[in-house]
């Protein structure tokens, strides 16, 4: 189960990242051109909002119960937080993508309560960009943490 998952983690948060820019541009374009929220802009914005849930969620069973990395670290807690890699897996990696997570969450909700369409595309651009801003900080391509991970597994 724990490889499955970890595949399945790391092929979704490439799915996740492909919406995001999606929606990004839609909602940009849609904000600056004063353009309608179309349905396929509803749509787009539900398929990586709920993508994003599912790469939480995987994380969260990973992070709780199949991954051998966390049991090590719930270990020694203490030990793991003084090593920098160990302190990215078991604080920071889990915490951007929650928070990352919510803040595109609120987004959403505060963006289908807009009253304008351009208010519309305006607040789901700007929850957009700093919920994959703080994402991207968080996944191990090296930029917070010295550890890298494949891009493919």
């Amino acid at each position: 189960m724990y490889s499955f998952l970890l595949q399945f983690h790391s092929i979704n948060r490439w799915l996740v990242l492909l919406l995001a820019l999606i929606v990004l541009f839609r909602s940009f374009t849609g904000w600056k051109s004063r353009r309608t929220f179309t349905k396929g802009d509803n749509i787009s914005y539900s398929i990586f909002i709920g993508l994003l849930h599912l790469q939480a969620l995987t994380g969260l069973l990973l992070y709780f119960v199949y991954s051998p990395v966390t049991q090590q670290i719930f270990a020694d807690f203490g030990a793991a937080m003084k090593n920098s890699s160990s302190r990215f897996w078991a604080v920071e990696h889990i915490a951007g993508t929650l928070v990352g997570t919510i803040i595109a969450q609120v987004g959403r909700i505060v963006s289908k309560k807009a009253l304008t369409d351009e208010l519309k595309h305006k607040k789901a651009f700007i929850y957009t960009l700093i919920a994959i801003l703080i994402i991207l900080l968080v996944i191990p391509f090296g930029i917070i943490n010295s550890e890298t991970r494949p891009l493919w597994r």
